[in-house]
């Protein structure tokens, strides 16, 4: 489904949602490779979103874990916008658009762990940087954790 930073019609072709018939394949194929993680980012936005054939059904599978880093300066949409999207959307277990920062993510044989960092203050070199979340993606256990 389209991002906060879509256009009213909901269709915003810089996203999946311009291209739901690569889309489909994609996930068809990530639902045979069992458990794939994908990484993305250009949305000035920290998400973690468990990835599914058919996410108008609660019930459906997670075939893949999407984590998307943030922007490191520049700014985003407030962030009671991104929760108005995620409210509609379920399959995003997080969302941060009110923060900068980076995401540093850890993939061993078994797992994979994803740190969503961010400062208090991009102006400021001595802002502080904290975590603003963590999960894990079990190779044996679809779907993003909450650590």
């Amino acid at each position: 489904r389209a991002p906060a930073s879509a256009p009213a019609d909901g269709l915003w072709n810089d996203s999946w949602d311009g291209y739901p018939a690569a889309r489909r394949r994609a996930l068809e194929v990530w639902e045979r490779r069992k458990n794939v993680i994908t990484l993305g980012g250009d949305v000035h936005a920290s998400y973690v979103t468990d990835l599914k054939l058919d996410f108008d059904d609660a019930r459906a599978p997670v075939v893949a874990t999407e984590i998307v880093g943030t922007s490191i300066t520049s700014p985003s949409w407030p962030q009671v916008r991104t929760e108005r999207v995620m409210q509609d959307n379920p399959h995003i277990v997080f969302g941060k658009s009110d923060q900068r920062g980076y995401t540093v993510v850890n993939v061993d044989g078994a797992r994979a762990t994803a740190h969503m960092r961010v400062v208090d203050n991009v102006r400021s070199p001595q802002s502080a940087l904290t975590t603003a979340a963590s999960f894990v993606v079990d190779a044996r256990r679809p779907g993003a954790q909450r650590l």
